[in-house]
């Protein structure tokens, strides 16, 4: 066993993995070898195997000792890299522990990011700059992703402690939290693990980075997961690589921001660089739906009419970076790209790349462009498209003459149109379709654990998120219609109502979710599939030339 590689390491020229190696090092590990390798920033890292997985998951849940010694060898490359030193007490190494596996699954398996903190290091760090309120925001998310991830103490715990200290100061949002929030903050999440596991916070870093990694790999078998899998009709043996990177700090200044960008619209297949972002946070605010981004161009902030300034505004320099970065990436891998970065006091970093969720109607645009372009062959383009979707071609559309009562407007996430009861619960969601009723999920933002009742439900509407967060990704790669950052309604999810303005909608009640449009309607509203567009007739006829030559 000792002759087994059990890890990859990649960038800083050390890049021993490659795109082909999804089986080994799961999707995120092995695009994030292929960009360090065509130059692009990428913080380095190194990817611990599926196989290693495997071997923990059927051995106990334990560590082999091989795969803990290339573990440790791999964390002193990166000291060497990073000039820090993990746990050290003022200047610590800090990573990322992030799953991938082989076939992407958004969400649904667990990351913990800033490990290397502990009471020490950050005492230390508080007293050497003046990024103090910098570092007690990376200690918080910490603390907050690493209990919930692996002491099993419930999210909303750590949301109502911010949420209760933002209305007793009056606050807004959590940027406007300052040093003295966040640590009153950190001292009652400290309690919340007291309370949840009777234990306290562990100020061991070494203890913290094991027992996430350990974390992660159950994950894999963790009840989202498997119902991701079985909705996708994935394979469930393959188990989840762990990516282990130095972390990067899209919270670090006003010069900083995290966010994701598409390589062609999500939601139309349009080419050209969308997607969205948000100053001062990190990666996970950007997903998690309790956000509302911004968008990535002036095209689309005009489009959606934001006042505040687009990335494409606001930093051009890391746009262009972004724009060039992202061309090279789609030339690279053939296809429409999501991109994950971060830009840390001005400087881009490529986080991961993967291919863009989309619908059928996008993936036939996609396929016929990138086959168009010369990136792909017409035997290529054909074999995007899932046969089993393309009977479904067309989404069903509101009627053009249907008198429309709309109840509000939000984001267009995921395209189509369907109607159905009011449901606020997960779990009625998932028992009232299996009695044949048609609902509409209605959520403050979806988690991961909503999978199973975003796939029951006809239609998706949440009040927060972007284009680019939870909600809008998983209906998207489900085919459900989706509008987010419905920000005007009020939802009541004890009471079962929603409100928007005056007017009140209870549990039970119809309407209709226009994902094409980010319209909410009130009641059923007529709708009809149309006839195919001009990229549907041209796949069709290709299809039936392609078999009629085979």
């Amino acid at each position: 066993m000792t002759s087994r590689k059990w890890i990859y390491r990649f960038g800083a020229g050390a890049s021993e993995g490659h795109s082909d190696m999804k089986d080994l090092l799961g999707n995120k590990g092995a695009n994030l070898a292929e960009m360090a390798a065509i130059g692009l920033p990428v913080p380095p890292g190194f990817t611990i195997t599926t196989d290693a997985c495997r071997n923990y998951l059927e051995n106990s849940e334990r560590l082999h000792p091989d795969i803990r010694r290339q573990i440790d060898e791999g964390m002193r490359w990166l000291e060497k890299q990073s000039g820090r030193h993990f746990g050290d007490p003022a200047r610590p190494l800090l990573v990322s522990v992030r799953s991938g596996a082989a076939q992407s699954m958004p969400g649904m398996m667990d990351t913990v990011l800033n490990l290397g903190l502990n009471d020490e290091n950050v005492a230390a760090m508080l007293k050497s700059t003046k990024s103090r309120r910098f570092i007690l925001d990376c200690y918080r998310r910490l603390i907050e992703m690493y209990s919930t991830v692996v002491l099993d103490v419930e999210d909303y715990v750590f949301d109502d402690i911010v949420g209760d200290y933002r209305i007793a100061q009056g606050l807004k949002k959590d940027i406007d939290i300052d040093e003295n929030g966040w640590k009153a903050i950190i001292e009652q999440y400290k309690q919340a693990v007291v309370s949840g596991t009777g234990k306290s916070w562990p100020q061991n870093v070494e203890e913290q980075f094991f027992n996430t990694i350990g974390a992660v790999f159950r994950s894999w078998y963790s009840p989202r997961a498997i119902d991701y899998r079985n909705i996708q009709g994935l394979d469930d043996v393959g188990g989840t690589a762990v990516t282990i990177q130095l972390m990067v700090y899209g919270n670090r200044s006003k010069n900083s921001a995290s966010g994701v960008a598409y390589t062609r619209d999500p939601s139309t297949g349009e080419p050209g660089l969308s997607g969205e972002y948000l100053p001062m946070v990190q990666g996970e605010d950007i997903v998690d739906g309790f956000h509302s981004p911004r968008a990535l161009t002036e095209k689309a902030r005009h489009q959606r009419g934001d006042r505040v300034h687009s990335l494409e505004k606001r930093m051009p320099d890391a746009f262009r970076e972004l724009v060039e970065g992202g061309e090279k990436l789609e030339q690279r891998f053939r296809d429409a790209q999501e991109i994950e970065f971060t830009i840390e006091k001005g400087k881009l970093w490529f986080l991961q790349t993967r291919a863009a969720k989309r619908t059928i109607e996008v993936a036939v645009r996609i396929a016929l462009d990138l086959m168009d372009e010369g990136l792909v062959t017409e035997r290529e383009a054909l074999a995007r498209v899932p046969r089993e979707g393309f009977d479904n071609l067309t989404r069903p559309v509101i009627d053009p003459g249907a008198k429309l009562d709309v109840i509000t407007r939000g984001l267009p996430a995921s395209p189509g149109a369907d109607s159905g009861k009011l449901v606020f619960s997960p779990d009625e969601a998932v028992e009232r379709s299996k009695g044949g009723e048609a609902v509409v999920l209605v959520r403050n933002e979806t988690s991961p654990e909503d999978v199973r009742a975003m796939h029951a439900a006809k239609a998706i509407l949440t009040r927060r998120g972007g284009m680019s967060s939870h909600a809008a990704d998983i209906a998207r790669a489900i085919g459900r219609p989706c509008v987010v950052d419905a920000r005007f309604i009020e939802i009541d999810a004890d009471q079962g109502s929603m409100k928007v303005g005056r007017r009140i909608f209870q549990k039970g009640d119809e309407i209709t979710i226009d994902g094409s449009r980010g319209l909410v309607l009130a009641g059923i509203v007529p709708v009809h599939t149309p006839e195919l567009d001009h990229y549907g007739a041209r796949f069709k006829s290709l299809l039936q030339s392609s078999n009629a030559t085979d």
